[in-house]
């Protein structure tokens, strides 16, 4: 079970009923349209058919748009309290949003939660490529990979 934190629970009633958290595009001129918030992303409904370009939308509202890719793949990731005064609450703290062209992943991590300290802020977005046979990306879902 998912406790969700104040934070999350404002993020929720903001994104309810407001613009999806990603637009698919595919080559055929057909779309897709994702949840409208991190923990019902959608992303395992999208079609399977060749992808032109994805819309994924930063917490400010604005979009990174990822094309030209073989493959994309989205995940979040959380953390959970342990021994704080949130204890056992979960917090999405990043969403990722990576492509895979040739023998490479091209990987953007966005910060959706930080600290008062933290060195990156909500929205930041941290670029990494990976070689496709990195034990990380072996790792990873092979089913949520479309395109």
């Amino acid at each position: 079970m998912v406790v969700k934190s104040k934070e999350d629970k404002m993020t929720d009633k903001l994104n309810h009923g407001l613009l999806p958290l990603f637009t698919v595009i595919f080559e055929d001129k057909d779309n897709f349209k994702g949840g409208n918030s991190y923990y019902e992303t959608k992303w395992k409904e999208i079609p399977n058919k060749k992808i032109k370009r994805i819309f994924y939308r930063l917490p400010n509202n604005d979009y990174i748009c990822l094309s030209g890719y073989n493959k994309y793949f989205h995940m979040v990731e959380a953390t959970k309290d342990l021994t704080g005064i949130e204890r056992g609450k979960v917090k999405i703290q990043y969403a990722y949003i990576m492509g895979k062209i040739k023998n490479q992943i091209i990987s953007y991590r966005i910060v959706l939660f930080n600290k008062k300290n933290d060195k990156y802020k909500i929205g930041d977005i941290t670029i990494r490529i990976f070689d496709i046979n990195d034990k990380k990306i072996k790792g990873l879902n092979s089913n949520n990979w479309k395109g």
